[in-house]
Formats: structure tokens, C-alpha cells, sequence
């Protein structure tokens, strides 16, 4: 039985499942080198509710969901800076369950979409080092990697990998 994903921008009621789609995937994704501590205090800090509306009022950010039977199973959320000239895909996590699946792709597609039609011809986002599979994944698909920068979540300081790649039309 294949999936059928479905994407749309998401909503403020969508931001408990986008939560859960958050949490679930930085446990998988980080946890083997940022304590469970610090990935907690940074989603209580960045991704309460109340920051969710201030998400979805920006006006230079929007995200989408991806969902599955009408559950959401992705999410991803896009931000134009103008100064910078650059698109960037700020967000892109999708249940580890429903990883390897197309989703991901599907999720980045419909960013590249919108990012064209704001007139942007690449997509820049940033990777922690730590985070083999998703870089790995992303250099895959054309990204190249060109900058580094500190991030840090909670009290833990990581490096993070930042490049683009153009959109394919």
C-alpha cells in the first residue's frame, strides 16, 4: 500500500501535531549528541504555542504540513530574507516513521514552488554536522554546503552547516 501524501500551509490549529512532529523528530535526529535536556529546553523556549502565533503571523515565513490519512506527519517552514537576498528553509522534519517514504521531498518541493514564485531562484538552510543523514540526504539532492555557524540549543553549542542549492523548475 503506497502513501498519498497530501501538503498544505498549515494553520494555528494544525500547532499541536507540528509539536508532536517537531519533538519526536529532534529526539531521533539529536538526541545521540544533544542531551535530552537541552532539546527540551529549546522547544519549551522557541516552539511553545505562543511562539507559534508569532510563526504564523510573520509575514516573511510560511509553513506547511504534510499529512497522511489526515494526520500530519511533516512539517515545513520557509522564511524570506531580503536583506540577504535568500530563501530559507528554516524547517523541514517529517516522523521518523514516516522518513525514506518521499515525504521530505514532497515537503521541499512545495517550498522551491512557492520560493519561485516569490521570485527566488535558490534555497539556503542550515544542518547541524552532527546530523550525518540529513546532510547526507541533502547533498543528495544538490545542496552544497558553503558557510558554518555556531548554533545552540539549550546549553550545547553544535556546529551547523549552511548552503543552497538552485531550484529546479
Amino acid at each position: 500500500m503506497s502513501l498519498q501524501p497530501t501538503y498544505r500551509e498549515w494553520t494555528l490549529d494544525d500547532t499541536n501535531d507540528i509539536q508532536k512532529v517537531l519533538f519526536n523528530t529532534w529526539l531521533a535526529s539529536y538526541a545521540d549528541f544533544i542531551p535530552v535536556t537541552d532539546i527540551q529546553w529549546y522547544f519549551n523556549n522557541y516552539y511553545a504555542e505562543g511562539n507559534f502565533a508569532q510563526l504564523y503571523e510573520e509575514k516573511e515565513s510560511i509553513g506547511f504540513v504534510a499529512e497522511v490519512k489526515n494526520n500530519i506527519v511533516g512539517y515545513a517552514r520557509m522564511k524570506f530574507n531580503h536583506e540577504h537576498q535568500r530563501c530559507y528553509l528554516e524547517s523541514l522534519y517529517v516522523l521518523p516513521e514516516f522518513q525514506g517514504k518521499g515525504i521530505g521531498m514532497g515537503l521541499l518541493k512545495v517550498v522551491e514552488k512557492t520560493a519561485l514564485q516569490h521570485s527566488y531562484q535558490q534555497i539556503w538552510l542550515g544542518v547541524m554536522e552532527q546530523n550525518v543523514p540529513s546532510l547526507e540526504w541533502y547533498k543528495k539532492l544538490g545542496f552544497q554546503f558553503v558557510e558554518q555557524s555556531p548554533f545552540q540549543m539549550g546549553k550545547t553549542t553544535v556546529n551547523h552547516f549552511i548552503g543552497f542549492r538552485d531550484i529546479k523548475q
